[in-house]
């Protein structure tokens, strides 16, 4: 059975249809990725395994002006847009990142901190799609990347219109599912000219708000409004332990801890100058508590109903699904090593860190593969995930691939010569990455998750080659 993390078909699917203006060229980069994909975080060299007359056909496509980044990535958002097709939910959860390089190239790239930082690089923007029900990734829809110059005053345009841009291409991409996609966005997306954008398309948003703006229907601001609206009910969340900031920007840690929120809702009408419609708002205050210093606090502007508790909670649990794109941007830095590449152009580099995009995509549904039940169970769907623990991880896993993990750690009670189970699966990747679950989670982090799998596909290189040799009758 061939994986669904076969590097090869994964290429394949992503890169197919790119018009890169040449067959040969398509097959080169379908190969090239290929290579990336199946050596996640080492250099385009280490990714070739040697093969001298690879290595200069990665290079020679990385340095091939005839083949655009920008086509790169239409050819992944085209294959993500067709995977989006069934889904009855989907988020489509923006954010931006920077792109840091230090090396040569950087002289030539934008600016990021201050004017004499070395680090220079690119601001990218993204837009990942999610299934609403399983918030597992259906893939990469949207990517814009810009430098930033010295002097803001120099700037072509206001960086506040990527969010209008990054929905006028999803709308291009989607077609009709559009009206399926949900746009969730954090703080920095509250700006008149994109909620009205979005109800000018009647298009689905989850917003959360940071501006408190007067109203039509109350002298009151927004944030003064709301206070004085009834409960509607409470609901209590999972708090995880991390490294953050407070309201001043100095960093904390934030320890672990359950957080009971209370509920309110109203309909709202913002007072502006330009066409504007109602808009819903879901609140969440956590109640206060001496060991709390940053209480939550969530002001949802949204166009979904808020007329009964459950569907104002499906809008907290929408916005919660916010943070999977800071995971994207952690999986494809790190993950995929896009800032650890060393080419001296900038289109050359940008062609490599496109192509990285979507692989970092691949270590986190490689994850998602494989903690489905996690998700599940946040949803109180139990007997779902138990169902999905108790498949056979040759769902995920190559026969190869299961049977060489089988030498690091044999399932108890395994009997017969069929593969264990996906539960088993994840524990034993997970293992090999050095996770030893000292939080009670049960959950591994990605980055725990990829390094087992990275080890295991070491092992499994070695054990093909094995066979190999075996079936050609040299001695070991």
């Amino acid at each position: 059975m061939m994986s669904i993390f076969n590097p090869e078909q994964w290429s394949y699917n992503h890169f197919k249809n790119g018009s890169f203006g040449d067959s040969r060229r398509t097959d080169r980069v379908i190969e090239v990725a290929a290579d990336m994909a199946r050596c996640s975080g080492k250099s385009i060299a280490l990714s070739c395994r040697g093969n001298e007359a690879k290595v200069e056909g990665a290079y020679r496509l990385i340095r091939n002006d005839n083949i655009s980044p920008e086509v790169i990535r239409a050819s992944g958002f085209q294959h993500t847009a067709e995977l989006a097709q069934p889904y009855a939910e989907i988020l489509a959860i923006d954010d931006t990142t920077a792109l840091s390089y230090k090396h040569q190239v950087a002289q030539e790239l934008g600016k990021l901190g201050t004017t004499t930082d070395k680090s220079r690089g690119w601001w990218v923007h993204s837009t990942l799609l999610l299934d609403s029900f399983t918030t597992q990734t259906i893939g990469l829809i949207h990517q814009e990347y810009w430098l930033r110059p010295n002097n803001p005053e120099d700037a072509d345009e206001k960086e506040s219109g990527k969010w209008s841009e990054a929905s006028y291409f999803c709308r291009q991409r989607l077609g009709d599912i559009m009206s399926r996609v949900i746009s969730v966005c954090d703080r920095e997306a509250d700006i008149l000219s994109y909620i009205q954008d979005k109800q000018k398309h009647n298009e689905r948003f989850v917003v959360r708000a940071k501006h408190s703006r007067t109203l039509i229907e109350t002298d009151a601001t927004l944030f003064e409004h709301l206070e004085s609206q009834a409960e509607l009910g409470e609901y209590t969340i999972d708090i995880a332990q991390k490294g953050t900031k407070n309201s001043k920007g100095k960093p904390v840690n934030r320890v672990a801890r359950k957080a009971k929120l209370t509920i309110k809702v109203a309909q709202v009408t913002f007072k502006t100058k330009g066409e504007t419609q109602p808009v819903n708002v879901v609140y969440a205050q956590e109640k206060t508590s001496k060991s709390v210093t940053e209480p939550l606090r969530w002001v949802l502007l949204t166009t979904e109903p808020i007329d009964t508790l459950i569907q104002a909670l499906h809008i907290i649990d929408i916005y919660t699904a916010r943070w999977r794109i800071e995971d994207f941007h952690k999986a494809w830095k790190t993950g995929a090593g896009a800032e650890r590449q060393r080419m001296t152009e900038p289109k050359n580099l940008e062609r490599a860190v496109s192509i990285l995009a979507f692989i970092g995509v691949r270590l986190l549904q490689l994850r998602e593969a494989i903690t489905l039940p996690y998700y599940l169970r946040k949803k109180g769907l139990l007997e779902e995930a138990k169902a999905v623990e108790a498949q056979r991880c040759d769902t995920v896993l190559e026969e190869d691939e299961w049977k060489v993990l089988m030498w690091f750690n044999k399932p108890r009670g395994h009997k017969g010569k069929g593969a264990p189970s996906l539960k088993w699966a994840y524990q034993s990747i997970a293992k090999l990455g050095g996770f030893t679950d000292t939080k009670r989670t049960g959950i591994a982090s990605w980055t725990a998750v990829w390094e087992g799998w990275s080890t295991l596909q070491s092992h499994v290189v070695g054990y093909r080659v094995a066979k190999e040799m075996i079936a050609d009758g040299e001695s070991l």
